[in-house]
């Protein structure tokens, strides 16, 4: 079992220091949804005058190795911590306050095709639960979806990547019966550059990074008619510092970590944290 390069702790309590700039009443989350944490990755968002904090372990287990000859497998059981804050509280302080605290389980598989030289298309799906342990709420959610990757690698040490994504989202509360479902549509681009230093006999590079996401409107299934979403268009640009070997520790790959800033529709603002480019 590996752990795409799990995220530093003091990395991810520094980004959860970012205080909400206004709050909402409780009964403004009637109808939260839970989804769009478990995909957003790790960080502190606020959306609307409320802040989102989330943790993601994103473990997986590579079943055969994608190359040119053959399509590579990867089974992936990310683990997800939310917690949603409705007023100006310190996130370490009331982690274990009666704020909306869920934890996600959303494994699911990968089928890797290495198209040519530069593409690599990366059809995937995922099916799992999430609970809310100040409600009691389970919550039943997938997504389904295609990423494309290019790499194109320079002999001068410059490396680029860009990436295009689509997918389909939905829960389904089994308590209160609310569902939400939406599309979204992404793309980015990522630019390394090779360093002079090393770290652990490994070559070190940086670089920065963009990436766009679209949410299409969701969809009441009943009337067949779009509904009003929180999320429109989000930004985010960043910088990663990664090695060209990962090196392991107690069975866990270390290779990147990525630090990025988020903005767009809904009032949206927040840090994030990663490690590879998501693609």
């Amino acid at each position: 079992m590996k752990l795409a390069g799990l995220l530093m702790l003091s990395c991810l309590l520094l980004c959860a220091q970012a205080r909400a700039q206004q709050s909402v009443d409780e009964e403004d989350l009637v109808e939260v949804s839970y989804i769009y944490a478990a995909i957003m990755g790790s960080g502190t968002f606020k959306i609307n005058g409320r802040r989102v904090t989330t943790l993601n372990i994103p473990f997986y287990f590579t079943q055969r190795e994608m190359t040119q000859e053959q399509a590579g497998i990867v089974w992936h059981a990310p683990v997800v911590l939310g917690y949603d804050a409705v007023s100006e509280h310190d996130w370490l302080g009331e982690l274990l306050d009666d704020d909306l605290m869920t934890l996600s389980l959303l494994p699911g598989v990968e089928y890797q095709m290495q198209i040519d030289d530069t593409w690599a298309i990366k059809p995937f799906a995922h099916l799992g639960v999430t609970q809310d342990f100040s409600s009691g709420e389970t919550i039943i959610m997938g997504t389904l979806g295609v990423r494309a990757l290019g790499t194109f690698i320079r002999e001068d040490g410059w490396e680029i990547r860009w990436g295009n994504a689509v997918r389909l989202a939905a829960e389904y509360q089994l308590d209160s019966h609310h569902r939400t479902s939406f599309g979204m549509w992404e793309t980015g681009l990522d630019i390394r550059r090779d360093t002079p230093f090393l770290l652990a006999e490994r070559r070190v590079d940086g670089g920065v990074y963009y990436r766009y996401q679209h949410f299409v409107p969701e969809w009441d299934i009943d009337r067949l008619r779009p509904r009003e979403s929180d999320l429109g268009s989000v930004h985010e640009v960043g910088i990663s510092m990664g090695l060209k070997r990962p090196f392991e520790i107690m069975r866990i790959d270390f290779d990147r970590v990525r630090v990025g800033y988020n903005w767009g529709s809904g009032s949206l603002r927040g840090w994030s944290v990663g490690t590879e480019f998501p693609f």
